[in-house]
C-alpha cells in the first residue's frame, strides 16, 4: 500500500508540475550534491521549481537531497513560444543545395521562427528543391551572411550583459554592425552579425555560433568500471632509477620516455576527473618498451583483449602490428599522438587528424578565398614537389617559386614576385625551419600599405612551432592553417592547477593530449555503452583537442575535428568551418 501511495504522490506532482509549465526539457545536466546545498538554493542556481527538480529525481521524495547525491538538473532552452505568420505579402522561393533555415531566415530579414510560421512544412525539415514563401524583397535588401563574420542566435530573455559575458563582444560594437538593434531593441530570435574574433567558448556551425556538445551533460554512469589499456613506450628498465638526479636530467629530455610519462600523467588525471562525476574506471599499463619482441610477449597477457579500449602504442609500425592481432579485433585500438597514417582496420581509431585530412582542410579554405584577380604564390621545396605539382594543378593562374638548395631565398627574386595594389597571396609547402623562417621574415619585411601579403601552409609541422620564430612575424602576415589541436584554446585556470597540484609541474602539450583523449572516450562511452556508438555523438572540444570521429567502410574511424587557425596581433583565432 505504502508503494502505491508514492506512486500516487509521484504522479500527482508530475500533474501539478505539468499544469505549471507544459515545456519538455532540452536536455539534462548533472548536479553533484554539495555540503549545505538545499533543494531552494539549487532551483534559484538553475533557473527552475523546486517540483521540477523532484520530478525528474523521484528518490528526492523518499530519501531527502543528500551530500554527493547526482541530480538530474533539467534544462529548458526554448520555451514555448507561439509565433504567428507574419502578415505579409509572399512570393516562392526555391530552396538551393546546402542551404540552411538561418541563412535564408537572415538573409530575407525574418526570424527562424517567422520563417517556419510562414511555411509549417519545415517541421519536417529543409530539403533542397523545396519551395517555401518568403516576403517579398527585392534585390537590394537581400542581405546574405559574409564570410567576415559569425553569427549568432539571441535566446528568450538574452541582453546585452549576458551577450557579453557570453561572447566577449560589447553592445557598442554590436549595434555598430546590426543597426535594426537601433530600431527595434534586442529581441529572441535576431540574427546578429558577430566579428569573427568573438567567439566565447561556442562552436562554428555554417557561420553561425552553437553551443558546444558537452557530454558531461545528461551523464547516466554505466554500473561497472571501463577498463583502459594503455600501451605506452616508457622503457622504465632503461632508467637508472638508483640515481634521482640522472632521473631528472633524462626527464628533461623530450624522448619517448618522457613523452609517455607525461600521456600517462594526463590519463590518470581524466580519470580522476571522470571517477568525481560518478563514472568508474580501471587503468592497465603496458611498458611496450618501443621493441616488436616486448609486443609479442605481451601479447601473451589475457588481460589485453579484456580492454573495453586500449590507447597506444604511440609509433605507428607498433600500432599496426597491435590493430592486426586476431584476438584483439574486437576491442577498440586508439592510435594517440601521430599525424602519420595508421593502417585503417576494423575498430581502429584514428584520433589526430592525419596529413591528409589537414591538408584537404586547407584546400577547401584555399578554395573559398584564392582568386585569379590575386597575386597566387605557391613556394615549395625539394621534398614537397607532389604537393606543389597538386596546387599548380588547382590554381593554374599561381606563380610557382622554388627555393635553392638548403632553403635559401634569393631576396630580390622573391620581391619581384610580389606585386603592389593587390592582395598578394603565399602558400608554403615545406617543413623546413630554415625555409620557413627565412620566408615568413623576408615577407612579413615587405608588407606595406600598398602591397598586402597573406601566409598559408598546406600543413603545420612542429618546424613552425619553433620558439625562434616569433609569433609577431606570423601575425603580420595573417598566417592561416589547420591543425588537431588549438594551441591557445588552453586554459590554464582548469586543468593545469589541477595537474600542477597533482604532479607537481605544468602540464606539456603530451599530457594535455592524453587528458583530452581520455576523458573524450570514457564519456562517449559512458553515453552509449561502446565507442562505436559512442562515436556517433559528434564534434566535442576539451583543453586544446577536438574529436569528430567519422566512420569509414571498413569498419575504422578517423577524427576530422580540425581547426582552420589563424595568426593575429595578440593570438590565434578559429576561423569558419
Amino acid at each position: 500500500m505504502k508503494k502505491y501511495g508514492l506512486l500516487l504522490l509521484l504522479l500527482l506532482s508530475m500533474l501539478a508540475l505539468r499544469a505549471q509549465d507544459t515545456r519538455i526539457p532540452d536536455r539534462f545536466i548533472t548536479h553533484k550534491v554539495k555540503k549545505k546545498e538545499t533543494l531552494f538554493g539549487l532551483a534559484q542556481q538553475y533557473e527552475i521549481s523546486i517540483e521540477q527538480i523532484k520530478v525528474y529525481n523521484p528518490t528526492l521524495e523518499r530519501v531527502g537531497l543528500k551530500r554527493k547525491m547526482m541530480l538530474r538538473i533539467p534544462v529548458f532552452e526554448s520555451p514555448v513560444m507561439v509565433i504567428e505568420a507574419p502578415s505579409v505579402d509572399t512570393e516562392s522561393y526555391l530552396v538551393p543545395p546546402k542551404a540552411t533555415k538561418w541563412r535564408i531566415a537572415y538573409t530575407y530579414g525574418i526570424t527562424i521562427q517567422e520563417l517556419e510560421a510562414l511555411n509549417p512544412s519545415l517541421k519536417n525539415g529543409l530539403k533542397a528543391g523545396q519551395i517555401l514563401q518568403l516576403p517579398i524583397s527585392t534585390k537590394d535588401s537581400l542581405v546574405a551572411p559574409t564570410p567576415a563574420y559569425n553569427y549568432y542566435t539571441v535566446l528568450p530573455k538574452e541582453g546585452y550583459y549576458r551577450i557579453e559575458k557570453k561572447l566577449g563582444v560589447s553592445q557598442g560594437i554590436l549595434d555598430s554592425l546590426n543597426p535594426e538593434l537601433i530600431a527595434k531593441g534586442l529581441q529572441a530570435g535576431m540574427v546578429l552579425k558577430v566579428p569573427l574574433e568573438f567567439s566565447g567558448d561556442l562552436k562554428i556551425q555554417d557561420d553561425l555560433l552553437v553551443q558546444k556538445i558537452n557530454l558531461f551533460d545528461s551523464l547516466n554512469p554505466l554500473d561497472r568500471s571501463l577498463r583502459v589499456g594503455l600501451l605506452l613506450p616508457f622503457k622504465v628498465n632503461s632508467l637508472e632509477l638508483d640515481s634521482i638526479e640522472k632521473t631528472r636530467e633524462f626527464f628533461k629530455k623530450r624522448n619517448l620516455s618522457s613523452l609517455s610519462f607525461d600521456f600517462y600523467s594526463g590519463t590518470r588525471l581524466a580519470m580522476e576527473v571522470l571517477s568525481e562525476q560518478g563514472i568508474a574506471s580501471e587503468l592497465t599499463v603496458f611498458d611496450t618498451q618501443n621493441r616488436k619482441a616486448k609486443l609479442v610477449q605481451l601479447m601473451q597477457n589475457s588481460l589485453l583483449s579484456q580492454q573495453d579500449v586500449i590507447i597506444g602504442p604511440l609509433i605507428p609500425k607498433n600500432f599496426d602490428f597491435i590493430s592486426a592481432l586476431p584476438k584483439l579485433s574486437k576491442v577498440p585500438k586508439v592510435a594517440p599522438l601521430s599525424y602519420k597514417e595508421v593502417h585503417m582496420r576494423p575498430n581502429v581509431y584514428q584520433s589526430i587528424p592525419p596529413k591528409k585530412q589537414l591538408r584537404d582542410r586547407m584546400l577547401k579554405h584555399l578554395d573559398n578565398v584564392l582568386s585569379e584577380e590575386e597575386n597566387i604564390v605557391i613556394v615549395a621545396d625539394s621534398l614537397n614537389r607532389e604537393v606543389e605539382k597538386m596546387l599548380q594543378e588547382r590554381y593554374p593562374f599561381a606563380i610557382q617559386f622554388r627555393p635553392e638548395q638548403g632553403g635559401y631565398l634569393d631576396s630580390e627574386l622573391m620581391d619581384s614576385l610580389l606585386l603592389d595594389s593587390i592582395p598578394n597571396k603565399i602558400i608554403l609547402a615545406s617543413e623546413n625551419f630554415s625555409l620557413i623562417s627565412s620566408i615568413s621574415s623576408q615577407l612579413s619585411g615587405k608588407i606595406s600599405p600598398s602591397r598586402p601579403i597573406q601566409l598559408f601552409t598546406t600543413y603545420r609541422g612542429a618546424a613552425y612551432e619553433d620558439p625562434n620564430i616569433s609569433a609577431a612575424t606570423f601575425a603580420s602576415l595573417a598566417f592561416t592553417f589547420t591543425s588537431g589541436y588549438h594551441p591557445q584554446l588552453f586554459d590554464e585556470g582548469l586543468m593545469a592547477e589541477r595537474f600542477l597540484n597533482r604532479f607537481g609541474m605544468y602540464p606539456s602539450k603530451e599530457a594535455k593530449r592524453g587528458y583530452d583523449l581520455t576523458l573524450d572516450l570514457l564519456l562517449r562511452m559512458t553515453r552509449k555503452g561502446n565507442l562505436a556508438e559512442g562515436s556517433s555523438l559528434g564534434e566535442t572540444d576539451y583543453v586544446e583537442s577536438r574529436f569528430d570521429y567519422k566512420p569509414q567502410p571498413n569498419g575504422s574511424y578517423i577524427n576530422k575535428g580540425i581547426f582552420l587557425l589563424q595568426y593575429r596581433e595578440d593570438s590565434i583565432i578559429v576561423l569558419k568551418k
